[in-house]
């Protein structure tokens, strides 16, 4: 790879990229200096200071076996004084040692020992955690259990998406991805090496295999540099066990594993509620299957503003929380684009529910969509602000006032009329003597 690369370094790291050229002079039975201390990432240059030389790094010239080098090295012999021998970049921290072949010449003591040491960047995740533009990928890599892996031994090349590439995928994508563990795993691997691939090590054509078992390809055309279909921005971020190189989109392996509603879910962090919910309710393994379904999911701070005491009072009553979760669930895949104002959505509990469109708000029944059409393998899931109740369920009523520790007063509708409690087809309001007011959905059908 052309050194042109290394101008894309950008500002936001704070880590430093800076290498140093080291010299070593190679004479009569000698390196000097024979023991040398340097940082990943640095060079050096071998000069011949006269007789006939070579560098050796793989096989000792002594014991015929391996160094064990964390990586090998080498070079032809030179008698011409003062020319370079060999130059060497370390990419890999550790120690590593090396001989002259030239005759008996390692066996005179011409021998020499360098050692890499790290250059205050830590691992490759340490780099992706410091980097201010890289919180999306930080996330997943803890959520997919990869933090330990990666800051092992290696080494690794990670390609690693920003911030602005995870927020290029289409709406709901990375949802998707984030709710099934196996899929997120798959396409983390998919943008890690396991070696080390600097900027010099890639060319036009390579292809470069992944954790995923699957390949990646470089292309390159004049100043651009492409992983797949991505563009490098950064690259060479050398770590204790790696590299990093920063990419503008996220690469998307062929994935075959399947991703249901319920695997939504359950990954999500603002549906915990509703997950229990569904367990309880032994509706899990159901949201599991072929479907298709539409699951109007209302988030955790929606259970939070029911009435006090209400969600126990349904984990105890197991038949009235199995009507009330199928009333989210519509037997079919409904997306956003399917929708239209004054459209009955017909739920997996005989009810149904309305459509309101007003410009870009779209409400289900008097539930806010705060994030539409994340879709899955068997459906697509609609995130509400709201709890949807039946408008046929004789208990849910008696539950509410009972549920709570005041005395119901009146209903009210919408215009601030006193109704009967048992009013259908309205909305209604409950009052109560500490003023607190429970809101029912009772919309016809």
């Amino acid at each position: 790879m052309k050194q042109f690369l290394r101008i894309f370094i950008l500002s936001i790291f704070t880590i430093n990229t800076h290498a140093t050229i080291h010299q070593v002079n190679a004479g009569m039975f000698y390196y000097n200096p024979s023991s040398l201390t340097i940082t990943v990432g640095d060079t050096v240059v071998w000069i011949n200071d006269g007789g006939n030389h070579d560098v050796n790094g793989n096989i000792s010239a002594i014991s015929g076996e391996s160094f064990n080098n964390p990586e090998s090295f080498s070079s032809p012999a030179t008698n011409v004084q003062g020319a370079t021998i060999h130059t060497q970049v370390f990419n890999l921290i550790g120690t590593y040692e090396y001989d002259c072949t030239v005759g008996n010449h390692a066996l005179q003591g011409m021998t020499g020992t360098i050692i890499v040491e790290g250059n205050g960047n830590g691992t490759v995740v340490d780099i992706i955690v410091n980097s201010e533009i890289h919180s999306t990928l930080e996330t997943a890599v803890t959520q997919a259990n990869l933090v330990e892996y990666l800051n092992g031994d290696g080494p690794f090349t990670v390609f690693a998406p920003s911030d602005d590439a995870f927020e290029g995928l289409p709406d709901g994508t990375l949802d998707v991805v984030q709710a099934n563990q196996d899929v997120l795993l798959a396409l983390l691997k998919h943008h890690v090496h396991g070696g080390l691939a600097v900027s010099s090590d890639l060319s036009d054509g390579l292809t470069i295999e992944t954790l995923n078992d699957d390949e990646l390809t470089v292309s390159v055309d004049g100043d651009v540099v492409m992983i797949d279909m991505s563009t490098v921005t950064v690259v060479d971020i050398l770590a204790d066990n790696g590299v990093v190189h920063v990419i503008d989109k996220v690469l998307m392996p062929e994935i075959d594993t399947a991703v249901t509603v319920m695997d939504i879910i359950e990954t999500s962090p603002f549906h915990t509620t509703l997950e229990l919910a569904l367990i309880e309710a032994e509706l899990d393994g159901s949201l599991s299957g072929d479907g298709p379904f539409t699951v109007f999911a209302p988030t955790d701070d929606a259970f939070d503003n029911l009435a006090d005491g209400t969600l126990d009072a349904l984990l105890d009553d197991i038949p009235q929380l199995t009507s009330i979760l199928l009333h989210h669930v519509h037997p079919d895949k409904a997306l956003s684009e399917n929708l239209m104002d004054g459209m009955e959505v017909n739920t997996m509990n005989n009810d149904t529910l309305i459509v309101s469109i007003d410009g870009e708000t779209v409400m289900i029944d008097m539930a806010t969509v705060t994030q539409a059409d994340i879709e899955a393998d068997n459906g697509v899931v609609h995130v509400i602000d709201m709890v949807l109740l039946p408008d046929s369920e004789p208990a849910s009523i008696e539950l509410l006032n009972t549920l709570n520790s005041d005395e119901y007063m009146y209903s009210i509708n919408l215009l601030g009329e006193v109704v009967d409690k048992n009013s259908k087809g309205i909305l209604l309001f409950d009052i109560y003597t500490n003023g607190k007011t429970i809101k029912r959905y009772n919309l016809s059908k």
